[in-house]
């Protein structure tokens, strides 16, 4: 009992966005894994349950199908089927937002909302943090421009900062990695890259590498982002020693 009323005080708080008339259901599950894959809801194996989240509460649903807008599928807009059968229209990269473990509404998503003083005073304070987050993208943008990538096999300092896996469409299956931070390019002045990335190749398995220690060693550095606080891949790692 005590939890059919919850789960109806959470409903209430959700504003509905149903689909205009027909959409497009998939097709098969090789349909699903692909516009899944396509909207970075999953890799390699598809999930079926997903979070929706306000403030305060969270519920599970499930994809049920997709509207049509633009060519490409980042396009699409996701319908959404929420546990009480409900269906809602929601953009794909507004659904990956809230799966992460960060994801916070600002205030609750009602039919007549109102803001009360609390959540004005922690919308301001969004929007100071939305405004120094700009300021300081504007900065790393600036000091991107300032790194001229050695073209030549150059030598490294860096220490590993983590182990990790990404996928690979090639042969569809999850690549080990290691990502790295102070990464440094050795010479008569010092070029810092920062973080970057490589694939855990033999040679680097056979150093046995640690998480948190420093190593020096060969290789290149090119322009391939992994993330958008990884922005370099580091190509074909050797002659790698412990500092």
């Amino acid at each position: 009992m005590t939890e059919n009323i919850v789960q109806n005080k959470k409903t209430e708080l959700i504003k509905y966005i149903p689909p205009k008339g027909e959409f497009t259901k998939f097709l098969s599950d090789e349909d699903y894994l692909e516009k899944g894959r396509s909207w970075g809801l999953f890799n390699k194996n598809p999930k079926h349950d997903f979070l929706f989240k306000g403030q305060d509460f969270q519920v599970n649903v499930k994809l049920v199908g997709y509207e049509t807008y633009g060519v490409t599928d980042e396009y699409h807009t996701i319908i959404i089927e929420f546990e009480d059968g409900n269906l809602s229209c929601i953009h794909p990269a507004y659904l990956k937002e809230m799966q992460s473990p960060s994801f916070k509404k600002v205030y609750t998503v009602g039919e007549n909302d109102t803001k009360n003083s609390e959540e004005k005073k922690t919308e301001t304070k969004s929007k100071e943090s939305t405004s120094k987050a700009t300021t300081k993208k504007k900065e790393e943008k600036k000091e991107e421009v300032l790194i001229t990538l050695p073209t030549d096999k150059s030598h490294f300092n860096g220490t590993v900062k983590e182990f990790s896996t990404k996928y690979n469409h090639f042969n569809d299956s999850e690549e080990e990695i290691v990502i790295w931070e102070n990464v440094a390019v050795k010479g008569d002045q010092d070029l810092l890259i920062g973080n970057a990335w490589c694939s855990l190749s033999k040679t680097l398995k056979a150093a046995e590498l640690e998480v948190g220690k420093s190593y020096q060693f060969d290789g290149k550095v090119v322009d391939k982002k992994l993330n958008k606080e990884v922005k370099y891949k580091l190509n074909n790692p050797s002659k790698v020693a412990e500092i």
